[in-house]
């Protein structure tokens, strides 16, 4: 039987993980939305190639800025006073895009909105990878991943509820606001959070002078950072382009695109639930390795069907859910875990901050490179690419491999 004690401990422990779970989930669900607002947003503004490139992109640029910039405040004023004011922020401005008036409008917010889930992506991590244990922190931190799964697939699964049944001009505008009730819930519960003692002892020991270790900075950068910025190019290449790209090759209707984004969307969840199990007894860099590798094969298989003519919507969408499936059982889970692992207590949330900053630029470089590869190379085009991406992936991490499972976090490089 627990002591009472170690039971309080636990039960604080799963309201911290369920709490920054909660904001991650936000971010998918925010990060997600804009493919399925895409569609009724073009419609009422009449955007041009270009003007839905720069909307799909607004929140992932914010995000670049609010994870530097976020990441750096959590190592200077503590974890819980950024967790709490980032969901201010997104609130906020979450309700404000629902209430846009004009295009720029639009984006402006969206825009403000990716600096609340840019800072996120550097505190949540930070924050439980602080609290948990050494033998149990990758299943603990994959969880917080799930939870971004299920964020996206929830932006999707309402999607398709909304687009088709609600008017084109109130569809984006109710599910942007509908981010706005879990995010006050979240601030209501982030309030009553404690600051995590790893910080707290930092403060204490400023003064002292730090060991050292033999690791190489630059190791940690790159393994922190190329291997997100490749992930993120594809996955939010593809995902984010993906309805307007099922629809426009006349492969199935706009429900149809919705819907089939959201199927290939849950197998990546389906692949972190796979992963969080065995984060703690495969390590880190042998998933991250494996998953790369695999959804990079599988998205070139359908490429070649694509340049072989073979334009079957089934076909194609279980081969996307199988390369999905990979992506969340490897570096979907692994590369927002990794940086929280092999930095020190001074500079955790300042790495993982500009690991997240990286990562989106890949995003947004996705965003335009698939879309050009679109219209130049078609999808098969757009495929190739992003498989190729992925098996670079691979060899990235196993070129640069830090294996952090099992280990205590670092309090000094």
């Amino acid at each position: 039987m627990h002591s009472p004690t170690v039971r309080s401990s636990e039960i604080l422990f799963h309201r911290i993980r369920l709490v920054s779970g909660l904001g991650i989930l936000l971010d998918g669900y925010n990060l997600s939305i804009i493919a399925v607002t895409l569609i009724p947003l073009t419609r009422q503004f009449h955007l041009a190639a270009g003007a839905m490139g720069l909307l799909a992109s607004a929140t992932l640029a914010g995000s670049i800025l609010g994870g530097m910039s976020a990441g750096v405040l959590a190592d200077r004023y503590g974890r819980k006073t950024l967790l709490i004011w980032d969901l201010v922020i997104f609130i906020l401005f979450s309700a404000i895009s629902s209430l846009a008036v004009s295009y720029l409008w639009v984006v402006l917010a969206r825009f403000v909105v990716g600096l609340a889930v840019g800072a996120d992506y550097a505190i949540s991590p930070t924050y439980v990878a602080e609290f948990a244990l050494p033998e149990s922190r990758g299943f603990h931190m994959g969880y917080i991943w799930l939870a971004w799964s299920v964020g996206a697939v929830g932006s999707f699964g309402l999607g398709a509820l909304v687009v088709d049944s609600v008017a084109p001009g109130l569809s984006w505008r109710l599910l942007f606001a509908l981010a706005v009730i879990p995010a006050a819930v979240g601030l209501i519960m982030r309030h009553q959070l404690p600051e995590s003692p790893r910080w707290l002892q930092l403060r204490l020991n400023r003064e002292k002078p730090a060991s050292r270790s033999s690791r190489s900075p630059l190791r940690l950068w790159i393994l922190a950072m190329v291997p997100w910025f490749l992930l993120d190019f594809t996955s939010y290449g593809l995902g984010l382009l993906l309805p307007l790209l099922l629809k426009s090759n006349n492969l199935t209707s706009t429900t149809g695109s919705i819907l089939g984004t959201g199927l290939a969307a849950l197998f990546g969840g389906l692949g972190t639930w796979w992963a969080m199990p065995r984060l703690d007894r495969l390590g880190r860099i042998r998933i991250q390795m494996r998953g790369f590798f695999l959804s990079g094969l599988v998205l070139f298989v359908l490429a070649v069907s694509l340049w072989l003519h073979v334009r079957f919507f089934l076909g194609l969408l279980a081969g996307l859910m199988v390369a999905n499936f990979f992506s969340g059982s490897g570096p979907g889970t692994t590369c927002g875990i990794i940086p929280a692992e092999i930095f020190p207590t001074p500079q955790r949330a300042t790495a993982l901050g500009a690991a997240t900053a990286f990562s989106r630029i890949g995003a947004i470089a996705g965003v335009f490179v698939l879309g050009f590869a679109e219209v130049h190379f078609h999808f098969g085009g757009v495929l190739a690419i992003a498989g190729l991406a992925s098996v670079l992936g691979a060899v990235v991490t196993w070129y640069w491999r830090i294996e952090p499972n099992q280990t205590a976090l670092p309090d000094s490089l």
